[in-house]
């Protein structure tokens, strides 16, 4: 019974929300002080992580009642075509999350709230208007930096001082949604295989995000940079094999599926680099890489892409 509900959501994937969600936390704390804000309490944390888990599970959820009539041609074992999960019920789950994730955020903060109302918004947008357009992957981007912003903006009393952010978080924003746009744009043609162009088109826009991080690595003359340095080598490792697969066989489904869940799986070491770059304390942001372990669990279990 409730499996098909953990198949439509994709349950797996729900982790490097959470890890979205721990990231803007500590980076909003970070940067709080040189903007007239305080911390956010811990009771804020915990709202904040419920928050991005609804809005994660409810655009997974979502992304299936869009594309229903397309799994039923390409996906028909997929909750909703095969019947498992009614088309009722699913659109009852998604209205029920979203409500969960802004209750929790006006909790916490109403600053957060915003933002999370641009999420819900660009959730719908992508789904049922950019998803087929060249847009589709950056809408898909600015809707995982939204969720990141959102947590961010947790310990701010006005949305005027949250937009004050420094630059390098705004560049952390900017690199976790190119990131997530370069997954978006890699999953495409996840079902019959990508092409020797896009997968070319993916591996440049890849080396070009990597390449920004090691750049600035080189560049700060701080403690962070070894954490970006370290962060980036153990994330190029866990990549790597996928990558290979994705190089040599760009035409197999199978590994451009093992590359996009990789990547979404890996999520929390750009989460990481990003609390580095915004000079959070070095044990939070490492810690933060614990979410990678149970999202690649359950990944054996069930799909995340």
């Amino acid at each position: 019974m409730l499996k098909p509900y953990l198949q439509l959501v994709r349950i797996p994937a729900v982790f490097s929300s959470l890890s979205n969600a721990w990231a803007g936390w500590w980076i909003g704390g970070a940067v709080a002080l040189s903007v007239g804000a305080t911390r956010a309490p811990v009771t804020s944390l915990i709202l904040g992580l419920i928050a991005a888990a609804a809005y994660l599970l409810a655009g997974m959820a979502l992304n299936d009642i869009a594309d229903l009539e397309v799994d039923r041609k390409e996906r028909p074992s997929r909750p909703l075509p095969a019947g498992a999960v009614p088309v009722r019920s699913a659109w009852l789950l998604v209205i029920g999350l979203f409500a969960l994730g802004l209750l929790c955020q006006s909790i916490a903060n109403p600053v957060s709230a915003v933002v999370g109302l641009l999420l819900v918004a660009a959730i719908f947008l992508y789904n049922f208007v950019l998803k087929g357009t060249a847009l589709g992957p950056l809408s898909m981007g600015l809707c995982r930096a939204l969720n990141l912003a959102g947590a961010m903006a947790l310990g701010f009393p006005s949305l005027k001082t949250f937009l004050a952010l420094p630059v390098p978080v705004y560049g952390a924003l900017v690199s976790l949604g190119f990131y997530v746009a370069l997954v978006t744009y890699l999953a495409r043609d996840e079902v019959t295989g990508n092409s020797v162009s896009r997968a070319r088109v993916f591996f440049m826009g890849f080396a070009a995000w990597f390449s920004a991080w090691a750049a600035f690595a080189a560049t700060s003359h701080s403690l962070a940079s070894l954490g970006v340095v370290a962060v980036l080598v153990v994330h190029l490792f866990l990549m790597k094999d996928a990558l290979a697969g994705l190089r040599t066989m760009p035409g197999s489904p199978a590994t451009t599926g093992k590359t996009v869940g990789g990547m979404l799986g890996s999520m929390p070491a750009t989460d990481a680099l990003a609390m580095f770059a915004a000079g959070v304390f070095w044990p939070a942001a490492l810690a933060g890489l614990v979410w990678m372990l149970p999202g690649k669990w359950l990944a054996r279990r069930f799909y995340s892409t």
